[in-house]
């Protein structure tokens, strides 16, 4: 059997060629949060600019597990980044292969409780805006994010919405 071939190496992903037909892309494993903002009783997102799809796209927090980080820091350091909360408690939602037919990325999904006096942006490497939301108004928000709308169903599904209107 062929061994792979890296094809291309850059800073969060690798292309490989395997078996000299199947072209696969390496990525690091990743967290999302649907964060529950304990004080203002609202779910934080972010309106995230993806030059991918050249469009602004409403996303949880997420972001890729640093070489040595567990899960939990992971995420407690992404929603510090994106939206300057401390997180207060976690719970697993489950994981999921966004696209297995090319790539071996899994995204490990939170369901997060966090508080702070406000929202703050503290990575500026990455062209987002935080935004505060009632429930009912995060389920009003056009989804094209497959995190996204799986934390919100899992979450649910948990019943860790049942407090929040039309959770």
């Amino acid at each position: 059997m062929n061994s792979p071939k890296t094809l291309f190496k850059g800073k969060f992903l690798e292309l490989e060629l395997i078996q000299e037909k199947y072209e696969v892309v390496r990525r690091p494993a990743a967290v999302g949060a649907l964060v529950y903002w304990c004080s203002q009783e609202k779910i934080v997102v972010v309106k995230h600019k993806r030059p991918a799809v050249n469009d602004w796209v409403w996303e949880i927090v997420a972001g890729i597990v640093e070489p040595g980080e567990s899960l939990i820091n992971a995420v407690e350091r992404e929603v510090m980044e994106e939206v300057g909360l401390t997180v207060k408690s976690v719970v697993g939602l489950g994981s999921f292969y966004p696209t297995p037919g090319y790539s071996d990325e899994v995204i490990h999904l939170f369901y997060v409780e966090a508080d702070n006096s406000k929202l703050n942006r503290n990575d500026t490497d990455e062209d987002l805006e935080p935004f505060a939301l009632k429930i009912e108004d995060v389920w009003k928000l056009e989804h094209k994010d497959m995190k996204t709308l799986l934390s919100l169903y899992l979450s649910k599904a948990k019943g860790l919405l049942k407090n929040m209107n039309n959770g």
